[in-house]
């Protein structure tokens, strides 16, 4: 088990027409993502969700996450979301500690850990704020998606962090579902956009770039203008 209480949390639309920015499935690609926020170019009034898998992957876990803490601490308005990479960091270490050097070796994320093999108090503390899912007035965000099988979709946690396949055909409580954790093509992402779909992944598969040309970047995408910024993987 995690020690994560918060399932979801409401935001409402920022003041002084900010924009609502979203990016998702990051994968440790710290170069990639301060390109992409270059090109943005955050403001004081906009808000930044982040959908979850910060880490992992790519060989920056630490200067991703340590990143979203700066943007955080500076006082722009971030929104991270638990993903299946955070979550399975937070079990592992609740339920078996010593196996977390060995994942993260493997997942290039030694960055993580202190120089006694534990991962950083700054990360876990991170980790652990972070929510499953956010309601805005038109929109819910999470990682991988809701489990639609079950009559409150909304307290299955496990759903949200690891569900594959997601697609809704008609928006769920009237709202669309913007989320990640599954690599799509950027034409087939493209196309939900266009066609004003009811569930919109945002995954391009940053570090699949071996997935080929329609793959590989990190997508930046305005809530309200529809405007889909792309940043190919340099990491």
């Amino acid at each position: 088990m995690t020690t994560v209480k918060l399932v979801g949390k409401k935001v409402k639309r920022p003041e002084n027409g900010g924009r609502r920015l979203v990016i998702t499935d990051i994968h440790g690609c710290a170069k990639t993502f301060n390109r992409l926020l270059e090109t943005v170019a955050i403001k004081d009034d906009d808000q930044l969700f982040l959908l979850g898998d910060f880490i992992n992957r790519g060989k920056r876990s630490k200067q991703v996450i340590d990143k979203v803490l700066q943007l955080m601490e500076d006082g722009h308005a971030v929104y991270p979301l638990m993903g299946n990479h955070e979550e399975t960091v937070l079990h592992i270490l609740a339920e078996n500690p010593s196996e977390l050097q060995s994942l993260l070796k493997s997942r290039k994320s030694l960055n993580l850990l202190n120089k006694k093999g534990l991962v950083k108090k700054r990360f876990v503390r991170f980790f652990r704020s972070l929510p499953y899912y956010y309601q805005l007035d038109e929109f819910f965000l999470v990682h991988a998606g809701f489990n639609m099988k079950i009559e409150k979709p909304l307290t299955d946690k496990h759903a949200m962090c690891w569900v594959r396949n997601f697609n809704l055909k008609k928006p769920y409580k009237g709202r669309t579902v913007l989320y990640g954790h599954t690599p799509k093509k950027i034409s087939k992402i493209e196309k939900a956009i266009r066609n004003n779909a009811s569930s919109i992944c945002l995954d391009n598969g940053c570090s699949h770039t071996y997935l080929g040309k329609e793959y590989g970047a990190l997508l930046c995408y305005d809530l309200d203008t529809k405007e889909l910024f792309r940043q190919e993987n340099i990491d």
